[in-house]
């Protein structure tokens, strides 16, 4: 894999340091597959956690993304393996057993079912794994999880990537404190349907598992599956959300719907958000972070393909890039859609900015003034459909001769 020279203008100044999470430990190591950055991080609990997790829906899989589908309904997990900078995607017979190598070691070392023991990979798609690389490592791993450093996990984990994205939130439940961590990756190959993208999320409160199932699934809908970076859906992609119980104790969760979450799930969609918008800021090659706002549609799921099909534009993405306020790319998106759109009461908007309305330019929209806007890094576009109640927000960014470079230059 290249080494990317590309400085984001997302780049964060400053780092934050994340508090532990009571009942995980975690070690990070170079194995050599990236040869001289981390690529290794892995991932304890001290007693068993609740689990929950999303896929991708890509047909063309990965071998860990099949392994971790296969485990998931057990619902608790002792340990996450994750490597960066090969995928093990597409790699036949062998992706399969590679994997099953790597959980029978680590349930052998920490004594637990090899079921409770999750995998995930990303980086190049069909070459094998070297996994003598990787089963020399674990055993270092496991004798070292003392690292309270959680950017060394985020780092681990990237690949095109140019900043570790991490993120940490608390939360109460009954006036009791808790820690909820977020790592994530992801640059290229985002879209969503879960898009090469990868999110791990550790709380130490004690919710059960279709508790946090029901709750991720319903959060990321509105964050990781309404983001797109390039269109195409990865076949690695994998988020996790684990619940060690290991901190102050409370009551029973009993339900979806218990009172008693509502603090965590604010929480949650807090850093889901956050860390979505990280992946979006840091795609491939981007120079501007942009927001696409659909109002009145005739459902949501109308206004989420609408926004999605203006997200995905080549035509719009470059106009964007190269500060060009050309709003009839929005319009040819819009008609490519097939969804209702009164072209009457149609509206589009560039910031505050009323752009289009009635069918037609706006009496007030001024070129230069357009122009101006998209000289911003970060940039609003909303569209009232005029057909409805429907909305749904999407986030996307340009596309620039950057992402060209990167992408030809992958395996170089």
């Amino acid at each position: 894999m290249i080494k990317i020279n590309f400085n984001s203008p997302f780049t964060p100044l400053n780092y934050p340091n994340l508090p532990e999470v009571n009942g995980v430990r975690h070690a990070t190591i170079c194995s050599n597959i990236k040869e001289s950055d981390l690529d290794l991080a892995i991932i304890i609990f001290d007693e068993l956690a609740n689990v929950a997790g999303v896929f991708t829906n890509s047909e063309t899989c990965s071998a860990p993304v099949s392994w971790c589908r296969s485990i998931i309904n057990n619902g608790v997990a002792k340990a996450l393996i994750v490597n960066s900078g090969n995928a093990n995607a597409f790699t036949g017979y062998s992706g399969g057993k590679n994997v099953t190598a790597k959980t029978a070691l680590i349930s052998n070392l920490l004594g637990c079912r090899a079921d409770q023991v999750f995998v995930a990979s990303t980086g190049v798609i069909g070459e094998q794994l070297p996994i003598g690389k990787i089963l020399d490592s674990i055993p270092k791993l496991i004798n070292n999880t003392d690292d309270k450093n959680w950017i060394n996990i985020a780092q681990a984990i990237t690949t095109t990537d140019t900043y570790p994205k991490l993120f940490s939130k608390k939360f109460k439940i009954e006036n009791k404190e808790y820690i909820l961590n977020g790592v994530a990756k992801g640059s290229g190959m985002i879209c969503p349907n879960m898009a090469t993208l990868l999110g791990f999320f550790f709380t130490d409160a004690d919710i059960p598992s279709r508790v946090l199932d029901f709750h991720l699934k319903k959060i990321n809908e509105v964050t990781f599956n309404a983001i797109t970076v390039d269109g195409d859906s990865s076949t690695s992609d994998t988020l996790l959300l684990f619940s060690t119980g290991q901190g102050p104790s409370h009551s029973d969760i009993e339900d979806e719907l218990d009172p008693k979450l509502d603090d965590f799930i604010i929480a949650l969609k807090e850093l889901m958000l956050n860390l979505c918008h990280q992946v979006v800021k840091d795609g491939e090659g981007a120079k501007k972070f942009i927001t696409i706002e659909v109002i009145n549609a005739l459902t949501d799921e109308s206004a989420k393909i609408i926004a999605n099909t203006i997200a995905k534009s080549p035509l719009v993405k470059t106009a964007i890039a190269g500060e060009d306020p050309n709003w009839g790319r929005i319009i040819m998106a819009l008609g490519n859609t097939e969804q209702k759109i009164d072209k009457n009461k149609l509206k589009i908007y560039f910031g505050d900015m009323l752009v289009a309305k009635n069918g037609s330019v706006s009496e007030d929209y001024v070129e230069e003034v357009a122009a101006k806007y998209l000289k911003n890094r970060e940039i609003s576009i909303k569209v009232d459909v005029g057909y409805g109640n429907g909305c749904f927000t999407v986030w996307t960014c340009d596309l620039t001769e950057q992402y060209i470079k990167i992408n030809s230059d992958y395996r170089s």
